[in-house]
């Protein structure tokens, strides 16, 4: 799922983009099925063709100027999750310049595929940890319950919350931001307007599969605090936004004071 990788099925697929042919990948045919799927229910907000654009913003921070309007324009035009053609086991990109890049998305998918065969092989409980940004809980420990706790963007912790089988992601503007002369510009980028997601907000969201907490916690930032509760519940997700005006959450998102359960 790496499109840096020369031998990986998103390189071969971007190589080819334009090409209604496209490539055959069973795997990567049903992982962009369910992108395209989890990119239609949030309008947009979450789309895996994202990848001109954030070529376009690293490319301004390795200069350290300013992208110009039209190198926006045209990586815009070259962004859009409906020109993605799924057909079996066969995937195209249908118009030229369009790239994919899955980012969290595609560690979402990887731990729901490591999840998977633990379960296959009878594996009762398990914490699945890719970088505590995105988790995955099997079972229950043989004590209580798995516990999170969640930090606050701009320092600290704000309380805890069980994941109980179910899977976490966590996404801020804030940790891996990129840098155009003195300023720091988030790296998650709004397809809509071509540009990065500006102040400071945190999201975390709990889901069924870690390849849905993954679109939706990116999404979710992308609509904003406004729409936590609507997109939140088009998803079948809870969530918890956080930012400087303070903490919002989703009606059953579980959490707790540090210490409380």
């Amino acid at each position: 799922m790496s499109r840096h990788r020369a031998d990986s099925a998103v390189r071969r697929l971007n190589e080819r983009a334009g090409n209604p042919d496209g490539i055959t990948s069973p795997e990567l045919a049903r992982t962009l099925l369910l992108a395209r799927r989890l990119a239609y229910s949030t309008e947009g907000a979450f789309d895996p063709t994202i990848a001109p654009l954030l070529d376009v913003w690293r490319r301004a921070s390795r200069r350290s100027s300013w992208p110009s309007p039209d190198e926006l324009r045209v990586a815009r035009a070259a962004v859009g999750w409906q020109a993605i053609a799924v057909a079996d086991d066969r995937v195209a990109l249908l118009r030229p310049e369009m790239a994919i890049d899955l980012g969290a998305f595609g560690k979402g998918v990887a731990l729901d595929r490591i999840a998977d065969r633990l379960k296959d092989e009878r594996c009762g409980a398990a914490l699945l940890n890719f970088g505590e940004s995105s988790l995955l809980a099997i079972g229950r420990p043989p004590r209580g319950r798995w516990r999170v706790v969640l930090r606050h963007p701009r320092g600290g912790f704000v309380g805890e919350f069980p994941l109980g089988r179910r899977a976490c992601s966590t996404s801020a503007t804030v940790g891996q931001s990129m840098r155009i002369g003195s300023r720091a510009v988030s790296h998650i980028v709004d397809p809509r307007t071509a540009r990065p997601i500006r102040g400071c907000a945190q999201v975390t969201v709990l889901a069924r599969t870690a390849a849905i907490a993954e679109a939706a916690s990116t999404a979710l930032l992308v609509r904003g605090r406004a729409e936590l509760d609507g997109l939140a519940g088009r998803l079948d997700v809870d969530a918890c936004w956080i930012d400087d005006e303070g903490i919002a959450t989703t009606r059953w998102f579980p959490l707790d004071a540090l210490g409380a359960a």
